[in-house]
């Protein structure tokens, strides 16, 4: 994650251990669309978001898409 500050890698650290916890939690992410709940997007609040996908069966969470604009 060359040129990711310090800051923005501990958040991303604090919210994935979040979400492996519970990655439906409302409160923590959101579905991108209706059509694919396993699809999810989390905000780090001004400083970006991350896309990721649910995977059950493999006991995965996939990040597709990293924004930091902090």
């Amino acid at each position: 994650m060359s040129g990711l500050p310090a800051e923005a890698l501990d958040l991303l650290v604090r919210v994935l251990a979040r979400i492996c916890a519970d990655p439906f939690d409302r409160l923590l992410s959101v579905a991108v669309s209706d059509d694919s709940p396993r699809q999810r997007m989390a905000e780090f609040g001004d400083l970006g978001f991350m896309e990721f996908e649910v995977d059950e069966t493999a006991g995965l969470i996939r990040v597709f898409a990293l924004v930091w604009t902090g």
